[in-house]
């Protein structure tokens, strides 16, 4: 009763890959394979392509670089899938959407995955945060990409939207859209899955992530079920330090320095922040010396 979605790379997917859904699924399946070897499609074009596509009532958006090691593991999403009002589960998720740009991991993450190296050289990671957590779910905010599953009729409320291009920002976007909507999102702790990758955020990905975070402003900040009053107390000082990061990883991934000085300054405006804003001169300055410690082959950058 599930439909498998997979925007690949490859014109045809891994054998490893379809052997290991046939043996762990546990439930009638369908695979569809978005063919992406072109480049033709978005992620969000191919997983919107995807679902339309598809025949049973649960999907699966999954990266074809995984194995799935708990039998049975269709059943279980299914049966998360269950609870009243539960919008997206996944494998990996945090607790906040602030009002600056960041990764879902930066504050309270929930990951129950093991995480592999593709050469093999590295020893498997099994990572389980919280450590003592041993219920099935626990709720959050933002969920990673590796693995997003839904009821087929939650997609007849929110799509991917395909005004973002490339590969990046789409778990993001759709994470908060069901939350926008009324749902809540999980992390599955009875769900083994290995990933075979390690993300590399680029320059285009930190421009999706700030362009889907300007998109969802009014909205935010968005803050999980799990936080404390106290913690929420400190969330204006955690988004003054996400925007220090926001302009180091701006200054380390290539953008010019005009960007980042727009990008700083719109969500300094955003927070009220003071820190971060200044003359045009002394942020140049700062960009300069950033670059200078940091990533010296960006000195040139304009």
């Amino acid at each position: 009763m599930i439909s498998i979605i997979v925007c690949s790379r490859n014109m045809i997917l891994p054998d490893y890959f379809l052997k290991n859904i046939e043996e762990t699924v546990g439930t009638e399946y369908e695979i569809i394979h978005i063919d992406n070897s072109k480049n033709q499609y978005s992620i969000f074009a191919a997983y919107n392509q995807g679902s339309a596509r598809s025949k049973y009532p649960y999907l699966c958006f999954v990266h074809e670089d995984v194995k799935f090691h708990t039998p049975n593991w269709g059943k279980k999403v299914i049966e998360h899938l269950q609870k009243q009002k539960t919008g997206i589960v996944g494998l990996a998720g945090g607790d906040l959407a602030s009002r600056i740009p960041a990764s879902w991991s930066a504050f309270m993450s929930s990951i129950k995955i093991i995480q592999a190296d593709k050469t093999g050289r590295k020893p498997l990671r099994y990572i389980h945060h919280p450590s003592d957590f041993a219920e099935k779910s626990r709720s959050v905010i933002l969920l990673d990409g590796v693995l997003l599953c839904m009821k087929c009729e939650l997609m007849q409320k929110i799509k991917f939207d395909e005004q973002f291009d490339g590969f990046h920002g789409y778990d993001f976007d759709i994470s908060i859209q069901s939350i926008v909507a009324g749902y809540t999102n999980y992390v599955m702790y009875d769900v083994d899955l290995e990933h075979f990758s390690h993300g590399k955020p680029d320059a285009h990905y930190y421009r999706n992530l700030i362009a889907i975070f300007k998109k969802w402003e009014k909205y935010l900040p968005l803050i999980g079920k799990n936080v404390t009053d106290e913690q929420r107390n400190h969330i204006p000082e955690i988004e003054e330090k996400r925007l220090s990061r926001l302009i180091r990883l701006m200054t380390r991934t290539g953008f010019t320095t005009d960007e980042i000085i727009k990008e700083s300054t719109y969500f300094a405006n955003v927070i009220g922040s003071e820190k971060s804003t200044g003359t045009y001169l002394n942020q140049k300055f700062r960009i300069y010396f950033l670059r200078l410690f940091t990533c010296p082959k960006y000195l040139l950058i304009k």
